[in-house]
């Protein structure tokens, strides 16, 4: 039996917002339950560098951790109202530019793409910014090398817990003590690409795990709540229909 799911239209109504960056092409029914949420929407122009598809996943444009932003100076131009909004809304926030060539193809559109798990950082260290390497040396965190360019998008990790399709980072994620849930691939709307991945459709707000779509509509919906659930937090669906990936959301 699946566990108790609440979808954020119907539950949520905070007085206090919270800004949360978006891919910016989120759908009106989705922008709307965020915003019940208390969370208010900044979205994200694309990169004209990458492909279509990805060019506004807040996975592939920015890494963030904690009080840290880091993107390349080139997306800064295009975007520069973003970041003085950035800045505005959340002073204590860092950011900073690097001199990272994006391109379409990979492995040029990962630069930014890393998973962050407690104390560890899991990243293609051959394809990451340099920039993203120096700074978790100098707030402590471990790298851990994986041969996956894109950790952040096809794994959603939530404290010491992480759900993905993809067999190599289960295993490498299992190797460093993380309660791993491998989930089958597909079934997640990612166009024109045949599928999406489920750290792409879905964010943790508090002890929330939320989903752009249904999750219960995934073949492994069941298993995904209760895994979620028995690890202490509560799953949201924030809308009806199929999971979409929109590159996961940036909380500020």
């Amino acid at each position: 039996m699946i566990k108790k799911l609440c979808f954020a239209a119907e539950f949520f109504n905070l007085e206090t917002m919270r800004n949360i960056l978006v891919d910016e092409r989120i759908s009106g029914q989705l922008e709307s339950a965020l915003m019940k949420m208390g969370l208010n929407p900044i979205k994200l122009p694309p990169d004209r560098r990458l492909g279509d598809s990805v060019a506004s996943h807040p996975d592939t444009l920015l890494f963030h951790h904690k009080n840290r932003i880091i993107t390349t100076a080139e997306y800064c131009d295009d975007a520069a109202y973003i970041f003085s909004d950035i800045r505005e809304y959340s002073p204590e926030m860092k950011i900073s530019f690097t001199s990272d060539e994006r391109k379409a193809k990979y492995p040029w559109d990962c630069v930014m793409n890393a998973l962050v798990i407690e104390n560890k950082l899991f990243c293609n260290t051959e394809y990451i910014s340099k920039a993203v390497i120096e700074y978790a040396k100098e707030v402590g965190l471990t790298l851990v090398h994986t041969n996956q360019g894109y950790p952040a998008c096809t794994t959603l990790a939530f404290g010491n817990h992480a759900i993905t399709s993809d067999p190599g980072m289960a295993r490498i994620l299992r190797e460093n003590g993380v309660d791993v849930l491998t989930i089958s691939q597909g079934h997640i709307d990612l166009f024109p690409h045949e599928y999406g991945f489920i750290g792409g459709a879905s964010f943790v707000y508090n002890n929330m795990v939320c989903f752009f779509g249904d999750v219960t509509d995934h073949p492994d919906g069941e298993k995904i709540v209760n895994f979620i659930t028995d690890s202490g937090y509560r799953t949201i669906s924030l809308s009806p229909g199929r999971l979409t990936d929109l590159g996961g959301a940036v909380l500020l």
